[in-house]
This record gives C-alpha cells, structure tokens and sequence, in this order.
C-alpha cells in the first residue's frame, strides 16, 4: 500500500495471539461495514457508507457520527489501485458496549503490503498511518478513534513500544477510549489478520 513501510517490521506471523478473554464476538454489525469486503474496487464499496458523514481520504475512505457522548467510526484502508485492503470499526457509547468501547477489524497483509510483518508491527504500522494523516476534522476523528483502540491493543504487550504521533485529536480519543480491555488478534486460514477490542 503507498504510504506503509514494512521495512524493518520482524516476521512474527504466528497464527493466532489472544490476551485476556477474547469474548470480542457476538456484537451488531452495521450494514455499512458488513457489505464493504475485501478486494474490492472503488464501484462496490464507496456508495456503502453515508455520504453525508463519509470523506474520500489518500488513505481510503471513513465515516464518523457523534452524537450524545456516542461516536461511530469505519475506517477503509486502499491499495494503490484503490481496492480495500483494510476495514476498521470503532464505537464508543451506545450498545457497543454500553459505555464503553469496541473496535473490529480485518486486513489483508497481501493488499496492505504487510504480509512479512507479524501481528503486533501490523497494528503498530496501522497506528502510524492512521495517526500521521492530515486532513479535515472528521477524518482526522474516525482516524483517531480507531487508532485509539489500536493504542490501547498494543498496550496489552507492554514490551511492544507505542507507535504513532500523539496528535491532540488523538490524545482526545484516548482520555475515552478505556484501557485494560479484551484483545484479540487472528490469522484465518486464507490468510486475513483479524483483530478486535473491547473495554468498558
């Protein structure tokens, strides 16, 4: 993916890796990010999320709502060609869980040009990218909500260095986003880096 470098990342690619209770499952998709897959190109996925609260980014594509001390965020990282390589989802309030926050997530480390990478350096390489985009406000919100989450996976190792530059929509993100939650990295058989967090 233009943009990510895997240049120096270890290749630790092991399979599974669980911290804590994985219970991450069993939570409402929305429809947006159920039906934006990966592989696809630009004609199956943009008209996915609203437009209103959705912005095309050198990145990708993100929505983010906020309303009431509640936050949504997907975030859908591209290849060069513009196909998903990687879908993120961020809640925080609401049902999801109530007061707390949950993030899901899936990419392709073939797409996402990380596939030498193991598990942690992918999440560290999504913090840095997510964290050093610059653009307009909502963006930058869905961006640092997620990247929230990540922060608060790659804690759950604390021998694992941080990563990403701590803007101040990010540190926003962080004072809400809970620590010390349920973690959750995978590896399916056809290859897709599955990940989740879940913290009240």
């Amino acid at each position: 993916m233009g943009g990510i470098c895997t240049r120096g990342l270890l290749a630790l690619w092991a399979g599974a890796i669980l911290v804590g209770l994985t219970g991450c499952g069993g939570i409402e998709t929305d429809w947006s990010y159920r039906n934006i897959a990966l592989g696809q190109p630009p004609a199956q996925y943009l008209d996915k999320l609203p437009a209103e609260t959705s912005r095309r980014t050198a990145l990708g594509l993100c929505s983010f709502t906020s309303k009431g001390g509640q936050a949504r965020a997907v975030v859908v990282l591209v290849t060069p060609d513009r196909r998903v390589a990687a879908k993120l989802r961020a809640t925080l309030g609401g049902r999801w869980p109530a007061g707390g926050y949950r993030l899901e997530g899936e990419l392709d480390p073939r797409l996402l040009d990380t596939a030498g990478a193991g598990p942690l350096d992918t999440l560290r390489v999504l913090i840095a990218e997510l964290t050093g985009y610059r653009g307009e406000r909502l963006a930058l919100d869905a961006h640092g909500l997620v990247a929230a989450g990540l922060l608060r996976m790659v804690e759950r190792w604390p021998q694992v260095a941080p990563a990403g530059r701590r803007s101040e929509v990010l540190r926003h993100w962080l004072e809400r986003v809970p620590a010390g939650g349920r973690a959750e990295l995978g590896l399916t058989p056809g290859g897709v880096f599955t990940f989740g967090y879940e913290a009240r």
